[in-house]
């Protein structure tokens, strides 16, 4: 279906902020899709802070708050804590089965369960509907299981293809398997995984990706000594084409359940300065603390609401 096809609805939509206590209000802009979100129009927004939900994407424009921030990664600059190190030892057991975006019983009752764990939703929201409102024809699902115990499915992740990579839609996982830290190790898979968005064969189903190989990616990197065999290609294949991110939605300064994007580093956000002129709205941070830093310096609005 091509763009002019699709029926596009405009709309503004008030609420008050999930994040914090004091119930702030909010002001949603939506694009409602008739049939599908246009994959193309979602790449060129997406750098100005719009996310897809379902078959609309939106943007916040809440008064006196900007502090939903987009977020993303470029893989070959993540600098590797010990702690992340020690979560990608702990899941080179774990293969990734890309699959096409169809409803699978298996993948919604991991879901289901993952949601009343995590996020202490009513089982009411979490039915068929809201779970299809994750699929789009054009996205991705990545199954995670692990391979010494019989294929088991631990986590699946919806993703959307993009123009310069990935962008994580929502991760959910089996939570007797918390203990193997698998939204970090999802993070640092997904960014790797971004780097071949143009090569159809990452994404093709059933073409597994282990844990040894993104391991290996991340431990040589820098040193450029690549096992297995392949590597080397791949991260020439890197060097040689544009940049390519992996979007992991709105970074929240000081909300619990999404400041934890920001623990990865170095990292991109996009805040756009109107006092300069700059067609590009990401800025780099090497630290969270960096970025906050800069953000208080500048009166961010709404900051004073999370941070001291």
């Amino acid at each position: 279906m091509t763009a002019e096809n699709r029926r596009i609805l405009y709309f503004r939509a008030q609420g008050t902020c999930p994040y914090f206590f004091n119930n702030h209000p909010t002001l949603m802009n939506l694009l409602a899709f008739q049939d599908e979100v246009d994959p193309r129009l979602y790449s060129a927004l997406i750098s100005t802070g719009w996310r897809r939900h379902g078959k609309d994407i939106y943007c916040m424009e809440c008064p006196g708050c900007k502090l939903c921030i987009p977020l993303r990664l470029e893989p070959m600059s993540i600098q590797l804590t010990l702690s992340l190190n020690r979560i990608l030892r702990k899941n080179k057991d774990i293969v990734i089965i890309p699959s096409p975006p169809i409803f699978h019983k298996e993948h919604f009752r991991l879901w289901q369960r993952y949601s009343l764990w995590k996020h202490s939703m009513p089982l009411k929201d979490l039915g068929e509907d809201s779970y299809n409102n994750l699929l789009e024809p054009w996205s991705l699902i990545y199954e995670y299981r692990d391979n010494k115990k019989g294929r088991r499915l631990l986590a699946v992740s919806h993703v959307d293809p993009l123009d310069d990579g990935l962008s994580s839609v929502y991760f959910s996982f089996d939570p007797d398997e918390k203990g193997r830290s698998l939204g970090f190790f999802s993070i640092l898979a997904e960014s790797y995984l971004s780097s071949f968005v143009e090569n159809a064969k990452y994404l093709l189903p059933n073409k597994e990706i282990n844990g040894e190989s993104i391991s290996c990616f991340y431990d040589n990197r820098i040193s450029r000594k690549l096992e297995p065999s392949d590597a080397k290609n791949q991260i020439a294949a890197i060097d040689s084409k544009n940049q390519h991110y992996y979007y992991l939605g709105f970074w929240v300064p000081g909300a619990s359940k999404m400041d934890y994007k920001a623990r990865i580093s170095p990292f991109e956000i996009a805040i756009a300065d109107k006092k300069i002129d700059n067609p590009n709205p990401w800025k780099r941070f090497l630290s969270r603390k960096e970025a906050i830093t800069y953000l208080s310096k500048r009166e961010w609005p709404g900051l004073s609401l999370t941070i001291p």
